[in-house]
């Protein structure tokens, strides 16, 4: 049978629904366990390389955690950790969701999502830090959440907690809108110019899903990304000539989240790493 008017969720009644399940359900098992540490804030990273740079902030990755995030990092081994890291989960919407979910039904109430984006307008560089302010809802996740909207929000208070610290160091940044799109190879050259026209900053997987997420358990996110690629420098996609570029920018958006969510006693670094020139792609 065919669909003469098609809707997104197929069924236009889907948000009243009962969910079948539960994220609660899910991690009972670490909801049970004294032993379990749960920070009170979460950082949701992507990017392997992550791990010399929350190593050199004194971060350890402790396995033992729930997939897909099957370990975390912490800056203690027991006791209360106020801020922990997740990644190794992959990129997208979905993972992101389910990481958020849980997360969540374990206690944790604030998030900050770093990661990395690709940009529209070209005044922006590779590296350069932005500071999420809405995300259009091209993905489908968010979908099966609430009723359609043109964009999802971040928390307006974490958001400027991370406005103000990167203003009070003097972090150079831009702020603006997302595009969340969840079909990487379907990114046309069409969209991204009218998207730019509009005002659009940046493309990525997961900023929609995880602030509608947010919105609808009445948790609290925000999302910095540093750039990886352009998507319209001289008419074509252009990746960061460097790894060294998306390192260093890692680092900038690591420090600023660490310095809201974890502003006491944390662990300055300068480490640096070794430039190479190979070319690379957004995802690594």
């Amino acid at each position: 049978m065919s669909l003469t008017n098609p809707t997104f969720p197929n069924r236009p009644d889907k948000h009243q629904g009962t969910p079948l399940i539960r994220p609660e359900s899910v991690v009972r098992n670490l909801l049970d366990n004294a032993d379990v540490i749960i920070p009170e804030c979460v950082i949701i990273g992507y990017s392997s390389r992550l791990h010399p740079l929350l190593e050199a902030r004194g971060f350890q990755n402790v396995r033992g955690y729930s997939a897909p995030w099957h370990s975390m990092w912490l800056q203690e081994q027991s006791g209360a950790a106020r801020v922990g890291v997740v990644e190794g989960f992959g990129f997208g919407a979905p993972g992101a969701a389910i990481v958020i979910e849980e997360l969540t039904a374990l206690g944790v109430r604030r998030f900050v999502n770093v990661g990395l984006a690709g940009a529209l307008p070209n005044d922006v560089d590779f590296g350069d830090i932005v500071l999420c302010t809405a995300a259009i809802r091209d993905e489908g996740v968010s979908h099966h959440y609430v009723p359609a909207t043109r964009y999802a929000y971040p928390s307006a208070g974490l958001t400027d907690e991370l406005r103000q610290a990167m203003l009070r160091k003097g972090d150079p940044f831009t702020e603006g809108m997302t595009w969340t799109l969840d079909a990487v190879y379907r990114e046309t050259v069409e969209e991204a110019l009218a998207y730019r026209e509009e005002g659009v900053v940046t493309v990525e997987m997961e900023a929609a899903a995880l602030f509608t997420i947010a919105e609808v358990r009445g948790v609290e996110i925000a999302s910095l990304f540093t750039i990886s690629d352009h998507l319209l420098a001289d008419s074509e996609w252009r990746p960061a000539p460097n790894k060294q570029l998306l390192t260093d920018g890692l680092a900038r958006i690591l420090d600023v989240a660490l310095r809201v969510l974890s502003p006491e006693g944390r662990i300055e670094s300068s480490v640096l790493f070794d430039s190479d020139v190979e070319t690379e792609g957004p995802f690594t």
